[in-house]
């Protein structure tokens, strides 16, 4: 059976589905360094690398090394990642972050990867139930989101629909969030609808980010009180 890790910016379930959509209405670029593709990858590699006690998936927080958006790949210019809940409960974070760097982070997105333990489970197919999945979410008729930076809407130039180039490979930690043995897990796949913000001024701002498929039983809800430079 295939395994892979949906994140409706976070739930993690074993699934593959498959239905096509035409997203119009999501933008085809977004003007920050780094393509969405590779960031997509880098920020797998970045939220995937925390164990569950830090793991920037669970819960609301303030402070500490939940807040550490710091990309564990390097990426072109500088970098900030973000992140939802893995149960789509409704969370509030408080956290600050470098000036001069831009946001990155998913209001929907899928990761898959080939599990040791099946060995049918190939890149390829692991690839195609991501896409597959973010298809499906996505053709939801109830589908609905919302992006805010200081109560304005984030435009859809800036939300952008990307699957990770190339394959790249998680390093999972003790303790990891799939329950899996510690270590390098190749042929992974990170697919969804991102956010590409440039660097925000100085000062204190705040970022909300939601997202419904009740069709498809998924919901994010999920507020960062940001304060940007020391």
């Amino acid at each position: 059976m295939k395994r892979i890790s949906i994140m409706a910016l976070g739930v993690l379930l074993a699934l593959a589905l498959a239905t096509p959509m035409s997203i119009a209405q999501v933008g085809q670029g977004a003007a920050a360094s780094g393509t969405p593709e590779k960031l997509a990858a880098a920020w797998a590699q970045w939220v995937y690398s925390k164990p569950v006690g830090v793991s920037p998936l669970i819960g609301s927080y303030k402070g500490g090394a939940k807040c550490d958006g710091t990309p564990v790949s390097p990426t072109q210019g500088k970098t900030w990642f973000l992140a939802g809940t893995i149960d789509g409960s409704t969370v509030k974070r408080t956290c600050t972050m470098p000036d001069k760097t831009q946001l990155f982070f998913p209001v929907v997105s899928a990761v898959a990867f080939p599990f040791p333990e099946n060995l049918d489970e190939t890149p390829e197919n692991q690839r195609a139930a991501a896409i597959d999945f973010i298809n499906a979410v996505l053709a939801d008729p109830t589908f609905s989101m919302l992006v805010t930076v200081d109560g304005t809407e984030v435009q859809s130039d800036r939300i952008v629909r990307a699957t990770s180039e190339p394959y790249f490979t998680l390093t999972l930690p003790e303790g990891n969030l799939f329950g899996e043995p510690a270590g390098e897990y190749e042929g992974a796949t990170a697919d969804g609808l991102w956010v590409q913000l440039p660097p925000l001024p100085p000062g204190k701002h705040t970022i909300h980010f939601e997202f419904s498929a009740p069709n498809a039983g998924f919901s994010q809800d999920n507020t960062y009180k940001l304060t940007v430079g020391n």
